[in-house]
């Protein structure tokens, strides 16, 4: 079983003609430059064969505008259905001071999606008002028992659309204050996970999970081995960041860096398996 759970879809729409939704200040962040590839889950759908995926997680997009995002739920509600479980889209929450935050949240899992994410703050970055919807959005996963998929960049390193400094500091603060909810945290948690070698930050971050989302862009596949050493095996999911990066600029690094077969399952698939109560 092979789960690749960080992927990006969007609706027909969206990929035919991108310009109206570039009004989304996030949006714009990451997909005003025309080379930025967006596409749908009929794309999504033909690389997991191509790659030999069996699921994948589609990550929802952070909108600012809430028609955008409820539009985008939408959508998703019915990739569920027509994929006949093969993609398992995340739901999105607006990214904007008025949204609000539980009611939305409810809605997410009354409408039978299975998490909320990839929440990130790219046009403002991570500041004190991002930091306050970080903590209502927590809150309100908690309350309705959902996973939340973080975007968490490295605070150094090249730069590149939509990075920012991730505050990791704060991050943790609002992860500890919610430590029954399981949290996902993207890109290696933008380096939260080497802090893990503290036994007290280890303990308080002991519901997160680390994707391996845009690996081969930001370190040396040493990153698999050395995760691998610090969390175990049961931490870590797979997680391409498609279209971004395919499959196999991660397959092989991984399968050379992991020991043995049971933890090369973990992070393949069977961790995901778990999380997401898949039978």
């Amino acid at each position: 079983m092979i789960i690749d759970f960080h992927t990006h879809i969007f609706s027909a729409d969206v990929c035919r003609n991108r310009e109206p939704f570039l009004a989304d200040g996030q949006f714009q962040s990451i997909y005003g430059m025309a080379g930025a590839t967006l596409i749908d889950h009929r794309d999504l759908a033909n690389f997991m064969l191509r790659s030999g995926i069996d699921r994948a997680v589609a990550m929802g997009f952070p909108w600012e505008r809430e028609d955008f995002c409820a539009a985008q739920n939408e959508y998703f509600r019915t990739v569920a259905e027509s994929s006949g479980g093969s993609i398992i889209p995340f739901a999105s929450v607006p990214v904007n001071r008025t949204a609000r935050i539980d009611a939305w949240v409810r809605e997410i899992k009354d409408m039978g999606f299975r998490g909320v994410g990839e929440v990130s703050y790219y046009r403002n970055g991570m500041n004190s008002e991002s930091i306050e919807h970080l903590r209502s959005l927590l809150s309100a996963a908690r309350s309705y028992s959902l996973p939340v998929c973080l975007h968490v960049n490295e605070p150094v390193g090249h730069r590149y659309p939509g990075k920012y400094d991730p505050l990791l500091q704060e991050v943790h603060a609002a992860v500890a204050e919610n430590p029954d909810v399981v949290v996902i945290l993207s890109h290696w948690g933008g380096g939260l996970l080497f802090y893990e070698l503290m036994p007290e930050v280890s303990r308080s971050l002991k519901n997160c999970y680390y994707d391996t989302a845009a690996t081969p862009l930001l370190y040396a596949d040493e990153i698999y081995g050395i995760a691998y050493r610090i969390t175990g095996s049961k931490k870590i999911l797979f997680g391409t960041d498609y279209p971004l990066l395919s499959a196999d600029r991660y397959i092989d690094a991984i399968k050379k860096s992991i020991p043995d077969e049971e933890s090369l399952g973990d992070i393949l698939g069977m961790n995901a398996v778990r999380l997401l109560k898949i039978t």
